[in-house]
């Protein structure tokens, strides 16, 4: 693995793609549960065989367990997804890629050491291909694109809100203050066979998408996360906006991975 291209906590900019990401752990909590990490090869070749894949992880169960099931998530993918022996066709390789990782965090999470029993994670992973976006989800953390001024939810939450939001039982502002938001039916590390959501679509330039741990949407709406990403993605823009977060309270662990595509 080559650590300088490979990166699990950090930003890569490199065209025809930009990506920008930042992670605090909000005001509350003592230790930060998400993660995320993305590779853009540059080498032009393996670029356009494999792509450039974004993941983001956010730890169920309030406990260094959840760190841990978030970090190993997003590394394993990323190293699984481009070194493992994997098909070549490309929406197999990332589901491949996909449940080794759960299967290994499941393995973990059953293992021998007390410290990671039950551990658990959100997963959602972006590979972006040429002309092409695939995506592998599981949980509630979210990814967005922003085409032509509008921001649509690419993932559906696996949470007893969305669930409930999907049915028509409650809306999106209820469902901000629900007393369960926090309850997921579905993570990483539930069983070793792990029936992802997969999505795909098509590419234009100037697409920005937006991938987050539920964390950005507790103090502020999908509109206004919108006019931020859309005003600045730089390191300072992202770190301003969670910034603000932390001033309305900072109660959760907050990730947010913007990724602009400048052509394809």
């Amino acid at each position: 693995m080559n650590k300088s291209t490979l990166k699990s906590n950090g930003d890569i900019n490199s065209e025809p793609i930009k990506v920008q990401g930042c992670t605090d752990p909000g005001k509350i909590r003592s230790n930060n549960e998400d993660s995320f990490g993305s590779f853009i090869p540059t080498d032009i070749n393996m670029r356009e065989k494999y792509g450039s894949l974004f993941v983001i992880s956010d730890g169920v169960g309030g406990s260094a367990a959840g760190e841990v099931a978030s970090a190993e998530a997003v590394n394993v993918l990323l190293q699984e997804f481009y070194f493992g022996m994997y098909s070549e066709r490309i929406p197999d390789r990332l589901r491949n890629a996909y449940q080794h990782t759960a299967v290994h965090i499941y393995d973990l999470a059953c293992g021998t050491n007390p410290s990671l029993q039950n551990m658990k994670c959100t997963l959602s992973a972006l590979l972006i291909r040429n002309d092409k976006f695939f995506i592998s989800h599981v949980g509630d953390s979210k990814i967005f694109l922003i085409r032509k001024n509008k921001m649509v939810q690419l993932t559906k939450d696996h949470s007893l809100v969305g669930k409930l939001v999907r049915l028509g039982l409650i809306s999106q502002e209820q469902a901000r203050v629900h007393p369960n938001k926090n309850v997921l039916l579905k993570a990483i590390g539930d069983q070793p066979i792990m029936m992802a959501d997969f999505y795909s679509g098509k590419v234009v330039p100037g697409d920005l998408f937006c991938l987050i741990t539920d964390g950005i949407l507790e103090h502020q709406t999908e509109e206004e996360l919108k006019s931020f990403i859309e005003k600045d993605t730089s390191e300072e823009g992202l770190k301003s906006m969670i910034s603000e977060m932390n001033n309305r309270g900072g109660y959760d662990n907050m990730t947010i991975m913007t990724v602009v595509v400048n052509n394809v």
